[in-house]
């Protein structure tokens, strides 16, 4: 028993000896952060100060090495000595390096409140001084004397060493700073922010965009396609590009956001080639905030669009401003034409007014398929068509009320006079011509302004007839950019319908001549259903329709009838004047050339998932190597085509190409 409490008071021991060598370090770490804040004082000062507390004249031999010296002292004591005596020399020692009363008070003296625990920490330890004492003093008015630690009683439960006071830490730390006057800004204290307060506030507009603009040009980054490992010491090898015999599939746009929508319309940008506005349908989610969208991607960003636009409704045709970078312009289902800046965010910045009726002081009320500009940089319009067969040129700047509009009407057709215009192109050569399909299949020449002879509207001298269905799309062959053509195309127009089949045309230069016989009058259409003549059905005419002119059937130099299913969009070639492309609704894309071949295309593809195509459109650059379909389901395809496919060979290309239209004529 005896050997067991001896253990146990040698442990103690032990304890005790290390506490005290542990409150000895705590001191001289808060004697040397006490002189740090206090800064270097004169020499004579402190002498003076050591003087007036020990009651002896000061010596100049007394050096600041004295306080070292001490130091060592107080280390080389024995363990056996009471902790009361190490704190009445700790607390003469922290006296005695206070600053003289000549020290200037801080400005921030006032605001220093003592710490209560300090206070009665002092008041009980045997070696420090009274009250009244210190007040005395002329180095108690700052109050910077350090009080020691408070007793710790180890019991036989207890062997661990105890844990230092944060709150004593923090509060001689925020003493320390505000005594050297390293904080002279404000006294207020700041709340600490929170893992969940960020969450919580409303992020700004600004910061969004921020992120939104910094986080793209990460993204672009990642997605650049380039081979580390090439080696520029050996040949190079073509087995990244395309075959002769195929078109290469680059990648995928799409979106969450585009879930259960289909794109309707795609343009590319004139100013940056790489940007591609696209339109989308309505979502089929009930939880959708917008109807209409419209998504600018960039093929170097293939994970979300570059720029997202709003619409109230359906976008069913857009545009993007080929004479500024920043504007991009929609046809709505309502009517409406909308304008969107992409400095300005995803609503539009301009738009239409919206009617219930067509006029020429309110605009379209009714689905607007087809946009296009016509003029120069310094002069241009904008030319809209809707299904009630409204025709509007809008000046850019003032979408409030159209400049001009037309009613196009069809007064020699048996059963309606209104003709719905389901797309529209503007002449190449001539402006103030365009070209339009209908719903039911025929192609009309109509002019913007009166003429001599030709009153402004539908020509009703001549009908395109070769589709028994309702007509898609119309394109006229494009002028090429940068040299002048040694053959004009410019006549030639392409147009694609739901009866299965691509078509060739070219319009005519004059306005034909009404035959002899005015009885002989009939409607002409591809399909039999519609063509009626007085003959067959005489009740179908209206009366008066055989004192008038009638028209002239003209059918097209060439059909490609090779399609499985509608065939929804074609477009020409931006260089090639043999080249165009065309998608139907069973997601196939087919190319051809009419120099290759006329009844066969030159190169197909079919979409990954399989399903429908809606538009196709072909890159602004030079040459034109890639070309974008939309799909049904919201997809967005970028195909890649082999630079010396659609490269023309000089003049050899056009004059080939006359050779097949005059074999066709």
């Amino acid at each position: 028993m005896s050997s067991r409490r001896a253990e146990i008071e040698a442990k103690r021991a032990k304890l005790a000896e290390l506490r005290r060598a542990r409150e000895e370090r705590a001191k001289r770490a808060q004697l040397i952060e006490d002189q740090q804040a206090l800064g270097p004082k004169p020499k004579e000062n402190l002498d003076a100060l050591v003087s007036s507390i020990l009651n002896q004249h000061p010596d100049p031999s007394i050096t600041t090495n004295s306080i070292d010296s001490f130091n060592v002292e107080t280390q080389a004591k024995s363990p056996t000595e009471s902790p009361a005596d190490n704190s009445e020399s700790v607390s003469v020692l922290s006296q005695s390096i206070q600053p003289p009363t000549e020290i200037p008070s801080t400005p921030h003296s006032d605001s220093y409140h003592a710490d209560p625990r300090k206070e009665s920490n002092a008041r009980d330890t045997p070696g420090s001084l009274p009250l009244s004492a210190a007040t005395d003093t002329p180095a108690s008015q700052l109050g910077r004397a350090s009080a020691p630690a408070p007793k710790i009683l180890y019991s036989k439960e207890v062997q661990t060493s105890p844990i230092q006071n944060q709150d004593h830490t923090d509060h001689a730390s925020s003493f320390h700073e505000s005594e050297d006057g390293s904080s002279h800004q404000s006294t207020r204290e700041s709340t600490p922010i929170t893992y969940t307060e960020p969450t919580q506030q409303n992020l700004g507009h600004d910061f969004t965009d921020f992120l939104f603009a910094k986080s793209a040009v990460i993204e672009r980054v990642l997605d650049e396609e380039y081979d580390v490992m090439t080696d520029y010491r050996h040949m190079p090898t073509d087995a990244g590009e395309p075959t002769s015999d195929s078109l290469r599939h680059l990648s995928t746009y799409y979106d969450v956001s585009m879930d259960t929508r289909s794109v309707t319309d795609m343009d590319w940008s004139t100013i940056h080639p790489e940007l591609l506005a696209v339109g989308y349908n309505r979502s089929r989610k009930p939880a959708s905030n917008y109807d209409g969208m419209v998504a600018v991607w960039n093929w170097h960003l293939r994970q979300r669009p570059e720029f997202q636009f709003q619409a109230p409704t359906d976008v069913t045709s857009v545009l993007a401003s080929p004479f500024h970078p920043t504007l991009f312009f929609g046809g709505t289902f309502s009517g409406q034409i909308l304008l969107w800046d992409t400095r300005q965010g995803a609503l539009p910045v301009q738009r239409t007014p919206l009617s219930f009726s067509s006029g020429a002081n309110t605009g379209h009320c009714a689905p607007v398929y087809s946009m296009r500009t016509v003029g120069t940089s310094h002069a241009h319009q904008l030319v809209s068509a809707s299904i009630d067969g409204l025709v509007c040129t809008w000046s850019m700047d003032m979408l409030a009320k159209p400049q001009e509009s037309i009613m196009l009407s069809n007064a020699l057709h048996p059963r309606s006079a209104e003709v719905g215009v389901t797309t529209l192109d503007v002449c190449t050569h001539d402006p103030t011509q365009f070209m339009l399909g209908t719903e039911e299949g025929n192609v009309y020449a109509a002019a913007r302004y009166d003429r001599a002879g030709i009153a402004a509207g539908l020509d009703t001298a001549a009908v395109y007839v070769g589709h028994a269905a309702a007509v898609t799309h119309l394109e006229y062959h494009p002028n090429p950019r940068g040299r002048n053509a040694p053959v004009d195309f410019s006549q030639l127009f392409l147009s694609s319908s739901m009866d299965w089949s691509t078509a060739l045309w070219r319009a005519l230069d004059k306005r034909p001549t009404a035959p002899s016989n005015p009885a002989a009058y009939h409607y002409p259409h591809a399909n039999p259903r519609i063509a009626t003549s007085t003959r067959t059905n005489p009740l179908a005419f209206r009366g008066g329709i055989k004192n008038q002119a009638s028209w002239t059937a003209v059918h097209p130099l060439c059909r490609f009838e090779n399609q499985m299913d509608y065939v929804m969009d074609v477009r020409w070639h931006p260089q090639h004047p043999a080249v165009f492309a065309h998608v139907d609704v069973a997601g196939r894309l087919a190319l051809s050339n009419l120099n290759t071949s006329c009844e066969r295309p030159w190169l197909t593809a079919t979409t990954p998932q399989g399903r429908g195509l809606n538009r196709v459109a072909w890159e602004r650059g030079d040459p034109a190597t890639k070309l974008a379909v939309g799909a049904m389901d919201g997809r967005v395809h970028l195909y890649e085509v082999a630079k010396h496919l659609v490269l023309p060979r000089g003049d050899a290309e056009w004059t080939q190409m006359q050779e097949v239209l005059e074999a066709l004529a």
